[in-house]
Order: structure tokens, then sequence, then C-alpha cells
């Protein structure tokens, strides 16, 4: 690189630029060791304040077991589709699967092409003098984060080079000007003047961030010493009051901005007295970049208009741009271009953004961000709990959304067995050539006495409880007496089929339905129970729970329809018991599966089916299997016994619109914010709020075209087939 030469002189030498080496494991800059972390970016915008403020001082803390000074570097991230795309296209398999896959890949580059706000990424940039120092800083920051819960990624040696090379320019020439280095482009450095705003809210410099063209944003931040921070403090705060005596002595009137500066500089002289927090000397340097000097002047602008709402000056780093380029590189901290002493709380709070969480790209596509547009794509299966819940009152797009999961899960090669009370996912079985069996249609029943789980001895007593549980919830409830007079019928009628605890019988013919009620009979205490189970088991209702035909439990997709049921009591226990014979699918093997509920709440109004839902949730991880709940009655759901635990199992939940009454409920329960509770009262259909882990979003669900077309249950759809063909954003 070469410094641009002054009119009417010679040209100069050559600008000095630091040099990188890198070998398989360690990166040198200008003779000092590397290490790098992608640090996990905080969506502050929706957090409630305790958990703001938890995210805060657990990202101080990080900065402060520091013992070097370090680099924080805010630069562009470059998503590329296909690095999602080729994951999923990797495992798609059969001709209907290859077909939706085009579907959804076109939504996806559609989505990933156009995000509102530029995607950035956050890096922690430290140095060391020698091999056995750096790593016992890397050892340090990584262990520090997993117990404060900071999310940390710790860089290759390629991924740091990589990272160097694209800031440095590697491979281009650039002429140095006044105010500008000139090559394929122009590049122009800013830094932070002398007025700071008085305070710094979370995630205060998202608004620079978000402005188009800046290639990085730097801040350096070397920490004082405890002496030399009270040195610097004590020394503020007599300056500060020494101003004031001299404008007492004048009799000038007081000025709120030196009494700011003494109250603050009070404040942190405490703080680092009892060694709470550090004292940090931050250089911030910003390097904007456009295609001709009339785009860089327009950012240029935009830079400083932002700031000033931040009350914040922003100057251009004149004769000094090629000391504001190297300041951005990773490596040893040059000389400062403008310090500035910050804490350790608000050095937490900067370079703090929201537009590229939310992002596992093993995962599929969940809808995206509506304050950025960028795609959300997530990996149940890679999160600490499969499960995830979808609250929502009805017309919200709950059923999209849930319909849009099973098929991308599909696509994913992931198992998908499902329970559909009101026949909506019918459509979306036949298109992926999955299997759909109605419940109630002539012919179609299940018989869940079958013993297909997995081999273990303790198949046998799990399936006697959940018989115990469901024949309670066929007759509405057990007395006393009738419970153990159930327990000898279920045990003499797998005896009578020669079944047992040995796994090596599960594979014989089961009993069904109407031999238990025929060993009733002969029970003391169970003659009641066997009346209220009559029509069960030889009544009108013998064929929905007396088939003794196999389901197909291997199948990919296998989805129990209960539509045909016309009783909604009688559905309730359908449901009950074809989710049991799900379950007895999910423990045959560790294969990954999803197991759907629809309308949840109507199984949880039995007692029974709620303890069995809230066991599903508890134990599905250990088959490698993750529940969905999808219900629109939230308050009936987070008033029963076993809500609020099935909600804690669930690692990702999404709420979208709800009335005002759901809404309170929901407030008082997540913890929401006003801005969150009004966001779900005035949500339109597939809007709302994604909690994932400790990540909350305001999100969209988005479909394809061909989802949108098996999956709408609006009936000017459903009559009128031209209109299955909506724009592929919508929800």
């Amino acid at each position: 690189m070469r410094r641009a030469a002054r009119p009417a002189a010679k040209a100069a030498d050559p600008t000095p630029w630091p040099s990188l080496s890198a070998d398989a494991e360690l990166v040198h800059a200008d003779g000092q060791l590397l290490a790098g972390f992608e640090l996990g970016p905080l969506n502050l915008e929706l957090l409630a304040e305790a958990e703001r403020e938890a995210s805060l001082e657990a990202l101080a803390a990080l900065y402060d077991a520091i013992p070097r000074p370090f680099q924080l570097l805010s630069v562009p991230a470059a998503r590329d589709p296909n690095d999602h795309l080729a994951h999923m296209q990797a495992v798609v398999a059969g001709r209907r699967a290859k077909t939706a896959f085009a579907s959804y890949a076109a939504l996806y580059r559609e989505l990933a092409a156009a995000p509102r706000r530029p995607l950035r990424a956050t890096y922690l940039i430290v140095g060391a003098g020698s091999e056995a120092e750096l790593r016992r800083i890397a050892e340090l920051v990584r262990r520090v984060g997993e117990e404060r819960g900071v999310e940390l990624r710790h860089l290759t040696g390629a991924e740091l080079t990589e990272l160097w090379a694209t800031l440095a320019g590697a491979g281009s020439e650039h002429r140095l000007s006044v105010h500008t280095a000139n090559g394929e482009g122009v590049l122009a450095g800013l830094v932070f003047g002398r007025r700071w705003p008085s305070q710094v809210p979370p995630g205060w410099l998202a608004g620079l961030l978000a402005t188009p063209g800046l290639t990085a944003l730097s801040m350096r931040a070397p920490p004082l010493s405890r002496a030399e921070a009270m040195s610097f403090m004590t020394a503020r705060l007599r300056h500060a009051r020494a101003g004031e005596r001299l404008a007492s002595e004048r009799g000038e009137v007081e000025d709120p901005e030196r009494q700011r500066i003494g109250a603050t500089a009070l404040s942190a002289r405490r703080a680092t007295q009892a060694g709470q927090g550090r004292i940090y000397f931050a250089d911030t340097v910003l390097l904007i970049a456009a295609p001709d000097r009339a785009t860089l002047h327009e950012r240029i602008e935009a830079v400083r208009l932002e700031a000033r709402s931040q009350q914040l000056e922003v100057e251009l780093a004149s004769f000094r741009i090629d000391q504001a380029w190297q300041s951005a590189l990773p490596g040893p901290h040059p000389r400062p271009l403008a310090e500035r002493n910050l804490d350790t709380p608000s050095l937490a709070a900067s370079l703090l953004h929201t537009s590229s969480d939310l992002y596992e790209p093993t995962g599929h596509l969940y809808g995206r961000q509506r304050s950025s547009g960028a795609p959300i794509v997530l990996d149940r299966f890679a999160r600490p709990s499969h499960n995830a819940i979808v609250l929502g009152q009805t017309g919200t797009g709950k059923t999209m959304f849930t319909g849009a999961e099973m098929s991308r899960c599909f696509l994913r090669g992931i198992r998908v067995l499902g329970v559909d009370p009101l026949g909506d996912f019918r459509r979306l079985a036949e298109e992926l050539g999955g299997t759909y069996l109605e419940l109630g249609a002539p012919g179609v029943g299940l018989n869940p006495f079958t013993l297909t789980g997995a081999g273990d001895p303790g198949a046998f007593s799990a399936k006697l409880a959940m018989l115990s549980r469901l024949v309670g919830a066929m007759a509405g409830g057990l007395s006393r007496d009738e419970r153990p007079a159930l327990d000898r019928a279920l045990r003499a009628a797998y005896q009578s089929a020669r079944i047992g605890p040995d796994p090596a019988t599960f594979d014989r013919q089961a009993p069904m339905l109407a031999d238990l009620v025929n060993h009733l009979a002969g029970e003391a205490g169970g003659t009641s129970l066997t009346h209220r189970l009559e029509r069960w088991a030889t009544g009108s209702l013998a064929d929905v729970l007396g088939s003794n035909v196999d389901v197909p439990l291997d199948r990919r997709m296998l989805v129990i329809g209960l539509a045909a049921i016309g009783d909604p009591e009688v559905r309730a226990v359908a449901q009950y018991a074809a989710l049991s014979v799900l379950w007895d699918a999910v423990r045959r093997d560790l294969a990954p599966k999803l197991v759907v509920v629809d309308e949840a709440w109507k199984v949880m109004r039995q007692p029974s089916g709620a303890d069995f839902v809230e066991e599903l949730a508890r134990s599905a991880r250990h088959y490698h299997a993750g529940l969905h709940l999808a219900t629109q009655d939230i308050v009936e759901f987070l008033r029963s016994d076993y809500g609020e635990s099935i909600v804690k199992q669930c690692d990702i939940r999404v709420l979208l619109g709800q009335t005002p009454e759901a809404a309170d409920s929901l407030t008082r329960y997540f913890d929401l914010t006003p801005a969150e509770r009004r966001a779900l009262l005035h949500a339109r259909p597939g809007e709302g709020l994604l909690f994932v882990g400790g990540s909350h979003a305001a999100f969209e669900a988005t479909v394809s075209r061909r989802e949108y077309a098996v999956l709408t249950t609006r009936p000017a759809d459903l009559i009128q087939p031209a209109l299955r063909e909506p724009t592929p954003d919508t929800s």
C-alpha cells in the first residue's frame, strides 16, 4: 500500500503495513499471538428488564476477567444461502420430497437475499506474547463464558486469518489521500469525538451498526490497573470539584454537565476501590466503504446523523486513514486515535446487535425477524430440549406454522408422527407421501394394548401404567376399589395372550379392550367399570380402539386423524390413545423423530392425558424425539396442573396473536414487556414472538406457495384453488 502524493511534492514511501503469519494452530500479527472468539449476539429489543440486566452483567464479568487489552470487532456477516440449503439437500430423499424442497429453497433464497438490516458478527480478539500465555487467556475466556452463560465460539486459525485478510484488503492496492483510501472503491475512517452521551443504553451502537457500507467497527479496550484507575478518577473528581468551586465564586448558575461528570467520577472511584468493575480507555474506529465518493459522502452523513441522535460526535480520521485502518485489524494495539474512558457496564452495552442471531445452518427455516428481515433458521435437535410449543388463537397461523414444521422436518429426514384432531394435515401427508389414519372411519382403528415399543423389560410396566390412565379416561375416572381390579384384569389379559415382562413375548398377538372387559367382569369391584367400558369394547365405539390392524409405525410420516369422531369427549380420549401408540414408535429406536400434538388443550382436559403429555415432554429427548405442542386455549392450558411444567420443558416457544385475556395470562407467565404484549394484541396472522432459550425475537412465520396450498384452512382458499397461491412470505 502506498500513500498518495501531495500536490507539488514527491511521492511518499509506502505506508508500513502490519504483517500476519499463521500455521495450523497459531496466528501471529506483528509478532503477537492472537486468538479470537465469535460472540453470540444478544437480542435486547424484547428482553425483560431482569433478563437484560443479567445478560449485560454476564458480558461485563467476561470482559473484566481478561487480563490483557482486547479488541471488540463488528464486521458484516456473510451468510451464503447454500450454507444452509446444502445441509438439507444432502438428506432429501424421494421424488415428492425433492419437489417440496425446491419450493422451500426458492423461499429461503428470496428471504436471504434482502434483509432490511445488514447482518453482522461480533468478535472478541485477545493477544499474548507467548503460546502458553495465549492458551491460559483463551481457556479463561472459554471457562468464564461457560460459567456466565455467554455464548462463545472459538475461531480456528484459518477463520482468524481470513478475517484479518478481509479487513486488510489482501491482494488489492490502495492509495492514501487526506481523508480516504482509494482503490477498487473508496474507504474512509471515522473516530468518536470528544462529545459523548451522558448515559449509554444497552445496544446504543445498534443504529451505527445498521449503516450500509460499515466495513468494520473496532473498539480496543486496554484495561487500567486498579491503581491507575483510582488515580485517573481522583484527578477527574478534583477537576470537577475545582470547577464547581470556581463557578460558585463567580456566582455562576449550576452546570448539570459538570455535576454529572463529578457524580460519575465519584461513583466510578468508589466502584474501583471496592473492586466492582474496571475502567478501560476505549479507542473506537469505524471504517466506511463505498463504490464512489458521492456514495461515501452519503454514508458518512448517515453515520453522523445517527451519532447525533445518540448525542455522539463522529469525526473523519483526516491524515490518519492508515492508522484508522490498522486499528481495525486484529493484532497489537497501535497508537490510539481517540481514547475515551468507559467503565465495564458501558463497555458491555456496546457492540450488541440483533440482526444475525437465531441462525443454525443444520436446522430449517422458522420465519424471519421483523426488525431486520433476516431468516430465522433453527435446529431443535441441537438444543438442550427438543420440544416446542405454539400458543395462538384460532386464525393466527398456528396450524400453518405447525404444518410447515412437519414438512420441513420431513425434508430433513426426521420421522414425523402426529395427532390431528381437526383433519388439517391430511393434504400435507398425502402431498409428501405419508400415511394418514382417520380414526372413526370404517375399518380404521387402534389397539392401544399392542406392545411395539423398545424391547426392554421396563416397557411392559410402562404399558400397564399407560393403559390404566387410558381406561380411567374412558370410564370417566376410577374409584379406589376399581384401581386394583383394573390392574389384576390387565395382567390377566396379557397373561392369557402369553405376553409378560420378557421382551421376547412382545411380538405375540396382543389382547384387546374386549378381552380386558371380560376379565374385569370376574374381578371384585370391576362390575361398574365393566358397564362404563361396554360402549368402548363392544358398543358404538368398538371400532375406534378395538381394531386388531397393525399401525405402520415405521413410516417416515404417520398422522392419526380424529376429525371423523364427532363427540368432543370421545375425541379427547382417542387423542390420548393415539398419543400412546405414537409414543411406542418413539421408544423403538434413537432415530430423530418429531411428535406433533395439535389442539393439545383437548387432551389436557383429561387429568390422565395431561399427566401423560407431561411425561412425554420430560422423556422425549432421551429417545432423540422432539415434542411439538400447539394449542389455542392458552388460559386453560396454563392453568392446568401440568401446563407450566410442560412449557418449562420446551426450549422453543412461539407466541402468536392473542386476545386481551390470553395476552394478560402470557404477560404474567412469560414476564412480557409492554411492547411484547402490544405485539401479540396487534399481530397479523403468522406474526408473533419467538423465544429460543434466552433469545427473544419478534418474528413472522413464512411458508412457500406449495406449503400454503396444502395447509390453508380458509374456506375461500379451499373453494377457489387459485387463491392458494399467495406470495411466498404469506403466513
